[in-house]
């Protein structure tokens, strides 16, 4: 069976030779689900609504943060794990931040 896509931009060989592999390798449905969560993903990034990844998140929260600060954060942690809920951060993204504090905490004060 042949399918005849329209496509907006110019494509290379490369990019045309990936493509017949895909179809030719992969199941339909899984194609669709791919294509799916992709015209999802571009639709929010093109809104200004995607969200920021849990590295972005944690490196943003622990970004210049000193020894007194990081002691001061896990000092009053249950304030802290309040605020991230509150910004609607997962546990396991808290977890992980307060696991950088823990080691920064650590590191600057020897």
């Amino acid at each position: 069976m042949d399918i005849i896509l329209p496509i907006s931009q110019s494509i290379t060989d490369e990019q045309l030779k990936k493509l017949k592999e895909y179809f030719k390798e992969m199941p339909i449905e899984v194609m669709l689900f791919g294509l799916k969560f992709a015209k999802n993903r571009w639709s929010a990034k093109d809104a200004g609504v995607l969200k920021v990844g849990r590295k972005s998140i944690v490196k943003k929260e622990i970004h210049l943060v000193t020894a007194e600060q990081a002691q001061w954060r896990l000092k009053n942690w249950k304030m802290m794990i309040a605020n991230y809920r509150r910004r609607g951060y997962s546990y396991p993204t808290i977890f992980r931040i307060k696991k950088l504090l823990i080691l920064i905490s650590k590191k600057k004060s020897r």
